[in-house]
């Protein structure tokens, strides 16, 4: 058994990972915020919204801003 498999959540946290350390919008949120200990990463950013099954990237959007 993989440790993704163990832990359902572990893949999305690496994903999440790789895709901040690419992305030119990531800005992190304020650290009471943050659902990981990896600093960059796609769960600890500003634009990141959560929905009832996962989050969206809201970079770029007007309403992320406001």
């Amino acid at each position: 058994m993989t440790g993704s498999e163990r832990d359902p959540f572990l893949s999305v946290k690496l994903q999440a990972v790789e895709q901040a350390s690419r992305c030119g919008s990531f800005r992190p949120d304020v650290e009471e915020e943050w659902v990981t200990d990896d600093p960059v990463s796609c769960l600890n950013c500003y634009f990141r919204r959560w929905t009832s099954d996962s989050y969206h990237c809201m970079a770029g959007k007007a309403e992320a801003t406001n």
